[in-house]
């Protein structure tokens, strides 16, 4: 009996460290890289041009909004098993420009524009946070048609 208690209690602590020790594994294999952001900025924060971005804004005024787009994905539901249309990168990516339509950006009208900066923010600062809210197909599904 006391064998199969001891087993019981160590499949129940395995079960409750099993999700902190996976979000810890995605935000170790998905660092922070604020070089790789404002490189992309650099070069793909024109959209309507193949060219990079002649003059950035200040590199702080630039993480600094990043981080804010960060920090609206951070409250945003995880998606796990969900296929709902609602979770998809495109859908949060909308709901995230309206949300932020109101507040202007530091810069002005100049280049980077909202849509750009949030993109590579959710690549580069925060791609844990993206790849945690992704919505997943079940484990044990059939394959979508």
């Amino acid at each position: 009996m006391r064998m199969r208690m001891r087993i019981a209690l160590g499949l129940a602590v395995v079960g409750v460290l099993a999700g902190p020790v996976a979000v810890l594994g995605v935000h170790v294999l998905h660092p922070r890289d604020e070089d790789g952001y404002l490189a992309y900025l650099k070069q793909y924060g024109d959209p309507g041009s193949d060219e990079p971005v002649p003059v950035l804004p200040p590199a702080g005024d630039l993480i600094a909004e990043g981080d804010a787009a960060c920090s609206w994905m951070r409250e945003q539901p995880y998606a796990l098993w969900r296929a709902d249309s609602q979770y998809h990168f495109q859908a949060v990516f909308e709901r995230y420009l309206r949300h932020a339509a109101d507040r202007p950006l530091s810069w002005g009208g100049a280049l980077p524009k909202q849509g750009s900066v949030t993109a590579a923010a959710w690549a580069y600062l925060c791609p844990a946070d993206w790849e945690l809210r992704q919505p997943r197909r079940r484990p044990f599904a059939p394959p979508p048609d």
